[in-house]
């Protein structure tokens, strides 16, 4: 087990640099995109360079976000309960969420058209979604480590 989280927070941490260096490339690019548009000299597939990135920036972030437990969770009622029940709701919310991953791993290579590409800049969609399996794929990693952690703390409570 030790091997496989090493290697999952290896590839966590390979998506978090991919989303900090295309944040860092993005700031600057909206900047200049907002300001020539501003000046009535717009740049040419400027929408579509952004939503790409977009998809980058979101993707890459969901295994790092499970890692550091920053993913929105509301536990008005899950709080007040035992802690043994607590564990167990957020043992069934993991394998949920790890199902969700898997099924959009799935569908995403089985059913999508890889040779589409954007309309005004002609940039193929494959890579990105690759990417998108990359950034599931590692968040159901991620997921898969929580699990194991939730297990050991039923354990540890009997």
């Amino acid at each position: 087990m030790v091997t496989f989280i090493k290697l999952t927070r290896y590839f966590t941490f390979i998506n978090k640099w991919v989303v900090a260096i295309t944040l860092a490339l993005l700031m600057p690019l909206v900047t200049i995109f907002a300001i020539l548009r501003s000046l009535n000299h717009p740049v040419l597939g400027d929408v579509e360079l952004t939503q790409l990135a977009m998809v980058l920036l979101i993707m890459g972030s969901l295994a790092y976000t499970e890692k550091t437990n920053s993913h929105i969770s509301i536990g008005i009622i899950v709080d007040r309960l035992p802690a043994k029940i607590q564990v167990i709701f957020d043992l069934a919310a993991h394998l949920l969420a790890f199902i969700f991953c898997l099924l959009v791993c799935w569908v995403f290579i089985t059913e999508s058209d890889f040779s589409k590409s954007t309309d005004l800049l002609n940039i193929s969609f494959y890579p990105f979604k690759l990417f998108i399996v990359m950034g599931f794929a590692a968040w159901g990693l991620e997921i898969i480590i929580k699990c194991y952690e939730s297990m050991k703390k039923i354990k540890r409570t009997e």
